[in-house]
């Protein structure tokens, strides 16, 4: 049997800071989305774990986020089961948007599946909790207030209103999100020379809200500062995602041909929000030939 599934990545609406906890993490208070932007997983039965990637950039042993999970729900269930995966990436590695945790939560959901273990929603949560801070999240999908750490997920309530259009800015750049949080150090508004808007532009009632790591990321990442000009020219309706470096903007995609022409050197993706009714028909396991 072999089974497939999408792994949709993220982006914060908003993402809130706090206190330094003992167990060395910080607190985090953010509000999470889904976009239709998506890796593709494939898991089939084998006699040992392996995972290829087409993309040879990315590590294919215990220190990819997808071996973990594998190895940690094995653990779990007490089974020595192999798989043989493919993992096909089209989310940017290191922007921002939890490509690498949606990659976790669909190998737990498709090993479960292939392995036949009897394994409930509180149990996946249990692993994915012990992977990463955002793991978790990606066991709900939709839009969710994330906080502690990350594993404490608070799925809000499908709207039914119409997907939210956006654009991503993918700079060249990757950012260590533990380089970000150790760069953090209470950095909670952007320089002035950055408080951009639109000649004219109000700023009213926004999509998107405040991220306390985007000072750290352009403390850290000086050349993120133009492409952070160029969506504030744009729009005022705009934000780092998580720990950086894509840039999200709200309502602007009339401006995607500007912003490649301006930076022909990064990634510009339209793409839309995902509700959660949709993002699980995206990540349940299907089989294929």
């Amino acid at each position: 049997m072999k089974l497939a599934a999408f792994a949709p990545c993220k982006i914060n609406r908003e993402l809130r800071v706090g206190r330094l906890r003992p167990d060395g993490y910080h607190e985090v208070l953010s509000r999470m989305m889904t976009i239709d932007l998506a890796d593709r997983l494939t898991a089939e039965r084998s006699d040992r774990l392996e995972l290829a990637c087409d993309d040879p950039s990315l590590p294919s042993g215990s220190d990819n986020l997808v071996v973990r999970a594998a190895e940690r729900l094995a653990a779990f269930a007490g089974v020595s089961s192999g798989a043989a995966l493919r993992l096909e990436k089209r989310v940017p590695a290191g922007g921002g948007l939890g490509g690498g945790s949606s990659d976790a939560a669909c190998a737990l959901r498709l090993l479960a599946a292939l392995w036949g273990l009897s394994v409930s929603e509180a149990d996946l949560h249990a692993v994915a909790a012990g992977l990463g801070s955002d793991v978790p999240f990606f066991l709900s999908g939709g839009e969710a207030d994330v906080s502690g750490r990350g594993e404490v997920v608070t799925a809000l309530p499908d709207s039914g209103a119409e997907p939210a259009d956006l654009l991503l800015l993918v700079p060249p750049i990757a950012i260590s999100t533990a380089a970000v949080y150790r760069e953090y150090a209470g950095r909670g508004t952007l320089p002035a020379r950055l408080s951009l808007a639109p000649p004219g532009e109000k700023g009213g009632e926004k999509f998107l809200g405040p991220n306390d790591l985007a000072p750290a990321v352009l403390e850290m990442e000086p050349r993120m500062e133009a492409y952070v000009r160029s969506a504030a020219q744009l729009t005022a309706d705009w934000a780092i995602s998580g720990s950086g470096a894509t840039i999200v903007l709200h309502g602007s995609s009339a401006g995607a041909e500007a912003l490649a022409r301006l930076h022909p050197e990064a990634r510009v993706l339209a793409c839309r929000s995902l509700s959660r009714a949709e993002y699980h028909r995206m990540t349940r396991p299907t089989e294929v030939t």
